[in-house]
């Protein structure tokens, strides 16, 4: 349901009285909108860049 939350900004009372088989359908939706693909994307992982902090004046 997290997926439906940041592709479609869906509450879990927005998707509560779905299905099963809908909630499959719906989260493949947000997938394909979202452009992740099965084997490249993984959860959770950082970044490969590194950052600076500001420095503060």
């Amino acid at each position: 349901m997290a997926d439906l939350a940041i592709a479609f900004h869906w509450t879990p009372t927005d998707c509560a009285d779905f299905t099963l088989r809908e909630l499959m359908d719906w989260r493949e939706r947000a997938r394909k909108r979202s452009g992740a693909d099965d084997h490249g994307a993984r959860h959770g992982a950082r970044s490969q860049a590194t950052s600076h902090p500001r420095r503060r004046r």
